[in-house]
């Protein structure tokens, strides 16, 4: 009963608080002008930080149903509070991206450290699992004694840093971020209330951020009237990051959903890096882009890419070990086609 009353609370209290953010954001100066870059392929001023909405709903809601706090779940909060912040920031008034890469590190750390979220084991195509258990660092902080492995540490530190970008980069065309993240958080719920897992908490807190989700998606799927911006997706991409790690560090089935944004992700890094360009600098070489090149409609390009990200969610939900791993490769084969396909239709077209 908790499950469908946190996905409809979460829903109609984020879609009910999209019109007042986006008075406030459009008041505050966080808008997107299309004018700002040639790869922008909306021809109007649109309002950005919709995910403020999603924030506001998934904490007041989660809060009240969880009812005992628990530290992870704190320490969840704070992590996305803060790099929700800095994304408003930037929405407002553009940081550097070093600064915005310093504060999702430092939420990363604050959430591992502070409070536990670390990924203390890794499971290998057969099934077996490494395990990173006895901690190696130790300090003491405000009177108390802290210790911590530090490859426990680093490991979910990159991966939710990882995860925050992968996201962001995913805001780039109307319904993308807000839907594959509701995809996301989806098959995160199932996870948990699977046998295998049965971690109603974890479940409550992934539908509670399905259905605010889907509250902000009424607005934000095509024509869109307001943006996620760097707040929504950067609060998105720690949250599901911190949810993959609660239901026990089952990162595979969250590769898996999010395989196909994951590369795309790696793939910009290393496309930018080879042309000596940052890492941080935007371009149309995403694959969203390249299916609207390619003669796609936004809509068609967004469902193309829920429904990828639904199959190979599913995949990670019913597959054992081994074939999610199958999965993977099969993942990568799906997106090195998808690239070259897409970029051939494109060349072809600009002939």
């Amino acid at each position: 009963m908790n499950y469908l009353l946190g996905l409809i609370a979460a829903f109609v209290i984020s879609a009910l608080l999209i019109p007042w953010v986006k008075r406030l954001a459009i008041k505050l100066g966080a808008v997107d002008n299309p004018k700002e870059a040639t790869r922008k392929i909306h021809t109007k001023v649109m309002a950005r930080g919709g995910g403020l909405a999603i924030y506001i709903a998934f904490v007041l809601v989660s809060s009240v149903l969880v009812g005992s706090f628990s530290r992870q779940f704190i320490g969840l909060v704070i992590a996305g509070t803060m790099v929700l912040i800095v994304g408003l920031i930037d929405d407002i008034k553009r940081l550097s991206p070093w600064i915005k890469l310093s504060v999702q590190i430092l939420a990363a750390l604050v959430a591992s450290i502070g409070f536990g979220i670390t990924i203390e084991s890794i499971t290998n195509p057969f099934g077996e699992s490494l395990l990173f258990i006895q901690p190696n660092v130790s300090f003491v902080i405000f009177g108390m004694q802290t210790s911590f492995n530090w490859i426990a540490v680093s490991l979910a530190v990159f991966w939710l840093v990882g995860m925050t970008n992968t996201i962001n980069f995913l805001d780039g065309i109307d319904g993308l971020s807000g839907g594959v993240s509701a995809i996301a958080a989806g098959v995160i719920f199932l996870l948990a209330i699977s046998q295998k897992v049965n971690q109603p908490s974890t479940a409550l807190i992934a539908i509670v951020l399905l259905g605010a989700c889907l509250g902000f998606l009424i607005y934000n799927f095509y024509p869109a009237k307001i943006f996620n911006g760097d707040s929504g997706a950067y609060f998105l991409g720690m949250t599901l990051g911190i949810l993959a790690i609660f239901s026990g560090a089952k990162l595979a089935t969250a590769a898996l959903v999010l395989g196909l944004p994951i590369l795309d992700a790696v793939w910009a890094v290393v496309r930018r890096l080879a042309h000596r360009q940052s890492p941080f600098t935007a371009d149309r070489g995403h694959l969203h882009y390249l299916f609207l090149d390619a003669g796609f409609s936004q809509r068609q390009a967004v469902v193309c890419i829920y429904m990828l990200c639904l199959i190979f969610g599913l995949i990670g939900i019913l597959g054992t070990t081994g074939q999610k791993f199958v999965g993977i490769i099969a993942m990568l084969v799906v997106m090195t086609m998808l690239l070259a396909g897409l970029t051939f239709v494109k060349r072809k077209k600009l002939r």
